[in-house]
């Protein structure tokens, strides 16, 4: 696999940009609320247009150029510097806003020499006749020497026609005959694909295809291959939740089938506490200050502890009220935050993306703004959230970060 070597020089300097004062930042609008664009590449020219302006800095001979003026300036280890330190020759890397003449440069750090150019940023127009894309206003050329992929899609893909308009990217190109020929082709975040939910009861079960009939008593076909991951063995006359991708020709493919198990309808209460009895059956959960009865929490094979909470250690219990007025502990996990322990969270944010997780049966991956939200069989789902939707997650986060959640509700 190749290396894309420019991304981590780019990840290094976003994090030295981010370095000075609170000033500096908000002189760089362009990185706030909207994809990084950077050019990276060597100063083969410099002008000064007018008085006061620029200067104009252009890269390989005139094929990529931007404005500087006004650019924070800086070199890689940190020092400061400004736009008279430009030299042709010198390799630099700018943080730009695009604009209809020439991009403008916020921020630039010069760094050392190399002989080709980087763009990053959205594509403007890809032109698969031509084999050309378009990014920042700058076209490049692709041939079959040009390396494409990215994090999520890996190296190797099939090339231009996995590109579209919107995507980020870096684009790392050569001069050749006065022309930008590119020789990576990184997409830098995955496109879109459309995401549909689907709730019904299985009337049908094929090869290639299920039939699935909806609350309002239509069916809909739904496609299967290979890679449908089918969890908790639904058939014929069973409900179950379809989390499925639209083809391009309307049609409809299922990436997870899984049988549906109703959300809990008893009441659920959360108590804090400090842990006064550990049993084999129930807990013994007291106040943490001042004087109040115990509480009882019974526990089974279903209650998830986490934190490996013992007597005398501050807790969290989320319960569900049983038919006889008990409590059965749903999760009950250590209170104290530190490493490696999880800790209760809540917080909204908006649902990108639902996928399965094929490494655990029933369990699906949400990503909640920029939040991984592990969902299981026992967590509650309330309002049908799709992607798009805005929810707001309750739960505990874990030692990689993610959320396991307890509790989702659409806003």
């Amino acid at each position: 696999m190749k290396s894309f070597r420019p991304v981590l020089i780019l990840t290094a300097l976003f994090l030295l940009l981010a370095l000075p004062a609170a000033a500096d930042a908000r002189s760089t609008p362009a990185m706030e609320g909207a994809p990084p664009a950077a050019i990276e590449g060597t100063i083969t020219h410099i002008s000064i247009p007018f008085v006061g302006g620029g200067p104009i800095v252009t890269l390989l001979d005139g094929l990529v150029s931007f404005d500087a003026t006004g650019a924070t300036v800086r070199f890689s280890n940190g020092t400061a510097g400004t736009t008279a330190d430009f030299a042709v020759g010198q390799r630099l890397v700018a943080f730009v806003e695009p604009t209809q003449a020439m991009p403008l440069a916020k921020s630039i750090v010069i760094l050392a020499q190399r002989s080709d150019v980087t763009l990053t940023g959205t594509v403007g127009a890809v032109d698969l006749t031509a084999r050309t894309l378009t990014v920042l206003g700058f076209t490049a050329r692709v041939t079959d020497k040009t390396a494409f992929g990215g994090p999520w899609d890996g190296a190797g893909q099939a090339g231009l026609e996995n590109v579209s308009i919107g995507d980020l990217v870096l684009v790392a190109a050569m001069a050749d005959a006065k022309a930008l020929v590119a020789t990576k082709v990184m997409k830098l975040s995955p496109s879109p694909t459309p995401t549909v939910r689907i709730h019904g009861v299985v009337e049908a079960i094929g090869t290639v295809s299920w039939t699935i009939v909806l609350r309002d008593g239509a069916k809909s076909v739904v496609k299967v291959d290979a890679e449908t991951k089918v969890v908790g063995g639904p058939k014929v006359g069973d409900e179950v939740d379809i989390l499925a991708r639209q083809l391009p020709d309307g049609s409809i493919l299922a990436l997870l089938i899984a049988g549906f198990v109703p959300p809990p309808t008893v009441p659920t209460e959360r108590y804090e506490g400090v842990v006064k009895a550990i049993g084999t059956t129930s807990w013994t959960v007291g106040p943490k200050a001042g004087d109040g009865p115990d509480r009882l929490f019974a526990v089974s094979e279903k209650t998830t502890i986490l934190g490996g909470p013992k007597v005398g250690d501050e807790v969290g219990v989320l319960a569900a009220k049983q038919s006889d007025g008990s409590f059965l502990a749903i999760v009950i996990t250590k209170a104290v935050s530190a490493p490696g322990v999880a800790t209760q969270v809540a917080f909204e944010g908006v649902l990108n993306r639902i996928a399965a997780d094929g490494s655990m049966m029933g369990i699906a991956t949400w990503m909640v703004g920029d939040t991984k939200v592990v969902v299981s069989r026992l967590a509650i789902v309330l309002g049908e959230p799709r992607v798009g939707d805005r929810v707001r997650v309750e739960g505990f986060r874990v030692r990689d970060g993610s959320v396991m959640a307890s509790k989702i509700t659409k806003l």
